[in-house]
């Protein structure tokens, strides 16, 4: 009769969790109590009575090791020789059946010693798992002969294949779980970094040297007294973070998702501090702990390959400079003295980045130990900043080889600046990696677009100043101040020391305070705006600034993660790069006047079309009086198809709105035309949110004769393919609900997907604000809305704009995982800026509800 349930020590447990006991301690707690319920359950079988033969239960894997965390599988080997065959049945649902009544899940075999070391040769990982075998109950005799056949007929013999078939797996599961121990979510357990690298050098030291535990490690100098402290303090940290993941999501779960980032920093008692919020406080901690086991863990199997007889004979060594060689496929210095020579810190990764392989642990260990020498003489040597312009610009990877300075040490000392974003965690969907590995991904992205873009580069004087940049962008992020502006005056300090002078100086600090306009502004503005495009002309100022500014922005995309480049992006981008190098190249920073060069850029188009079109007059719509920004907004061949268009429909165009789609490049293509009325933006929205179609940019015009032209680029919002949207079904609805037959507010509301532009649960941080601005374009008043991207958003904004009759000549929208940014270019319904300072302020007031934003906390704040 079970005197104790295993449930009640769960309950006893999770309430001393709550009260703060974590780490190991509760591990060991749990560990025991499940321990002597299976001994009860074990002991108290009646088939144990009528036994002959020997049987012991056996824990495996991380219950072996007594690891056993709260939702954890409980893996048992039963063990029996052929005497017990008869009652083993019998005795294992004695323990099998209690622990699945109380809700564990629970891995088990059955087996004799034979069967078990047959399976263990077939299968690496239950070979794994019975190195950490741990005896319950039952037969202390048949544990003993299973591990002593263990040790004979499956390692003996075989400690190299065993060390190989582990980085294998290592690699495996460093590939599917993560390979950096800097992701925004990561799996504290399987990933890079994690708990399962502990325990693969834990594995490899008991099986191929008979190490039992870290002591033994520590004893044999198979990692040193400090790296020892270190990992034990993460592996601690990571204990206790799996934990209290498994308490709160009340299942196994080793991955850190974003949505418990800030509970469990909360819960850690981490708190804002120093511009940062406690959330990246803690995370920078979790990167930090995940690093210094992966880089422990990796020397310890660095040092394995070594006494396993990797190393090659010496008369395979290769001289690559003074003091220092190849050997064994590792860089490492020969018979240097770095404190005579300190410039051989540097000059060694500049070797490993030449050749393409990586640093010897002790060469890694005694850069750490030399970095006193690393000092403002060292910062200030011309000597080594050109060596250190030289791993920028030519290594072969250059990622592997900046992430060994930063962990050395070296990169930090070398530049302090760098060493206040080491491990900053950016607490958003946007960035997947901490701010230093975004920095090491943005130079080796350059080296990507290089390979793929070798004409741009080759037109730059300076590439080293661009690598620096990429290096040093967001130097300025862990502060609340704007990081640009902040990284732009610590840039021009690094500068100095590195003795640039003052043009190159300028040149680097511009690229750092701008890293941001053109992506910024690519999906924001009208890029057929020729004032626009002269202003950002004049900022720029020359080709080789644009050329750069152009390169960073794409290497700055691609090494903020998926989300943030696509190409869509990389299309707008394009657009704007070769526009502004349009403009320079003829000289319209000099104050030519954009207005005469519209003139006479829509006069030469006219005349294209004239060529093209038989006659010029189409439904009595003349081509000189199509307005001049209509004709700069697109090509003579868009243009002569849109009055094609309006010459084969035109009796339809006066009683409906046609829609034409088109599948083409990184978006979709609408065409809209038909007659102008009131509201006639804001029901194509709504009906475009009603099937699921995201409004990527619209370029809005009216012609004279008051046919509506629209083109927009559109997305679906549900991952379906061109083809699998109702087009015709688009058009019905849209004419529809301009004849008022279509109750779109209803419709839209009776949507499954929730909506609303209000603030949502979001783990994003994101802003929700209105910004108004009357000084960018001359003809239009600019108005931005930030808000939560949500299907209606676009629907609802141009609501409340149709209600203050205000026109919209040109829509941005720019999309950025939960953030929607939408730009609309207005005018007054005489066709001028929005000016009157009382309508100006409902508007506002009427987009800032829309949003969410209280009025009283922007007046605070003004």
């Amino acid at each position: 009769m079970m005197v104790t349930s295993l449930r009640s020590h769960q309950d006893a447990l999770e309430e001393l969790w709550r009260q703060g006991l974590s780490g190991n301690t509760l591990l060991r707690q749990y560990t025991e109590r499940v321990d002597a319920f299976i001994t009860e359950c074990f002991q108290e079988a009646s088939a144990l009575l009528k036994l002959k033969g020997q049987v012991a239960v056996i824990a495996l894997g991380g219950y072996g090791r007594s690891e056993l965390y709260p939702f954890s599988d409980i893996d048992l080997l039963l063990l029996h020789d052929r005497r017990s065959k008869k009652q083993i049945q019998s005795l294992s649902e004695s323990v099998l059946y209690p622990l699945w009544d109380e809700g564990l899940d629970v891995g088990h075999s059955v087996r004799t010693i034979k069967d078990t070391l047959q399976f263990a040769r077939e299968d690496f990982i239950f070979q794994v798992a019975l190195l950490d075998a741990r005896l319950i109950t039952g037969s202390v005799p048949l544990f003993d002969e299973l591990k002593q056949a263990y040790g004979k007929k499956i390692l003996e013999g075989k400690r190299s294949a065993f060390v190989g078939t582990m980085e294998q797996f290592c690699k495996e599961r460093h590939d599917k779980f993560g390979s950096h121990a800097y992701h925004l979510e990561p799996n504290i357990k399987e990933g890079k970094g994690g708990m399962r690298d502990i325990q693969a050098m834990l594995w490899v030291a008991k099986a191929v040297y008979g190490l039992t535990d870290l002591d033994a490690i520590e004893a044999s100098a198979m990692i040193s007294p400090e790296d020892r402290r270190s990992l034990e303090a993460s592996w601690n940290m990571l204990t206790k973070i799996r934990n209290r993941l498994h308490y709160l999501r009340r299942r196994k779960d080793d991955q850190l998702i974003f949505d418990y980032q800030e509970e469990m920093a909360d819960a850690f008692g981490y708190r804002e501090a120093d511009g940062m919020l406690a959330v990246e406080h803690f995370m920078g901690d979790v990167y930090g702990h995940l690093q210094t086991i992966a880089v422990v863990t990796d020397l310890f199997f660095e040092h394995v390959q070594e006494l396993l007889g990797v190393v090659e004979k010496k008369g395979q060594e290769k001289q690559l400079e003074k003091f220092i060689v190849l050997r064994g496929g590792y860089v490492r210095f020969a018979e240097a003295d770095l404190t005579e020579h300190p410039y051989l810190l540097m000059r060694i990764f500049l070797q490993s980045g030449r050749t393409g392989k990586p640093l010897h642990h002790l060469a890694r260990r005694s850069i750490t130990s030399h970095l006193h020498l690393v000092d403002d003489r060292f910062r200030a040597s011309k000597r080594v900043g050109r060596i250190f312009f030289a791993i920028l610009t030519e290594s072969k990877n250059v990622f592997s080889v900046l992430e060994s300075m930063l962990v050395s040490g070296l990169l930090p000392l070398y530049i302090p600046e760098f060493g206040s974003v080491e491990s900053l965690a950016q607490h958003d969907l946007y960035h997947v990696y901490t701010v230093d590995r975004h920095l090491l991904q943005t130079v080796a992205e350059l080296h990507q677009l290089r390979e793929e873009m070798g004409e741009l580069f080759a037109s730059l004087p300076e590439p080293h100043l661009l690598y620096l940049a990429a290096l040093l962008h967001d130097i300025g992020k862990g502060k609340q101040a704007d990081h640009s502006e902040r990284g732009a005056v610590m840039i021009e300090a690094v500068g100095k020391r590195l003795q640039l002078n003052q043009e190159q100086l300028a040149t680097l600090a511009f690229l750092v305070r701008y890293h941001l306009f053109m992506p910024e502004n690519a999906l924001r503005r009208d890029l057929s705006d020729q004032d626009f495009i002269q202003q950002t002309a004049e900022m720029i100022g020359d080709t080789h600034r644009l050329t750069m500014l152009y390169l960073l922005t794409i290497a700055d995309s691609k090494a903020t993660g998926p989300s943030a480049w696509s190409s869509w992006k990389s299309s707008l981008l394009s657009d704007l790069y070769f526009g502004v190098k349009t403009c320079l190249d003829a000289g319209c920073d000099q104050g030519d006047g954009s207005g005469e060069s519209e003139e006479q850029g829509a006069a030469w188009l006219r005349e294209q079309l004239s060529e093209k079109l038989v006659d010029s007059d189409i439904a009595g719509l003349h081509i000189e009086t199509l307005p001049d920004d209509y004709l700069l907004a697109f090509t003579p061949e868009q243009v002569s198809r849109h009055l094609q268009t309006h010459q084969k429909y035109f009796n339809r165009l006066q009683q409906q709105v046609l829609l034409f789609s088109s599948n083409e490049g990184p978006s979709w293509s609408l065409l809209v035309m038909g007659r102008d009325r009131a509201g006639l933006l804001t029901k194509l929205f709504g009906v475009l949110a009603l099937h699921n179609l995201s409004v990527l940019a619209a370029h809005i015009f009216t012609w004279p004769d008051n046919t509506v032209v629209d083109v927009l680029e559109v997305t679906s919002s549900v991952g379906n393919d061109f083809e699998e949207h109702d087009w015709p079904a688009v058009e019905r609805d849209f004419n529809l609900a301009i004849n008022y037959r279509l109750d779109l507010g209803a419709r839209l509301q009776n949507k499954k997907q929730p909506f609303g532009m209000g603030r949502p649960g979001n783990v994003q941080q994101l802003e929700h604000k209105v910004v108004i601005d009357n000084d960018t374009s001359q003809n239009f008043t600019i108005i931005e809305v930030y808000g939560s991207d949500t299907p209606l958003a676009l629907y609802l904004l141009t609501q409340i704009l149709s209600d203050f009759k205000l026109t919209i000549g040109r829509a941005r929208i720019a999309t950025e995982i939960e953030q929607l940014i939408d730009i609309f270019y207005v005018t007054t319904a005489d066709g001028s800026k929005l000016l009157d300072p009382l309508v100006l302020g409902k508007v506002r007031a009427a987009l800032h509800d829309c949003v969410g934003v209280d009025e009283e906390e922007v007046s605070s704040a003004v």
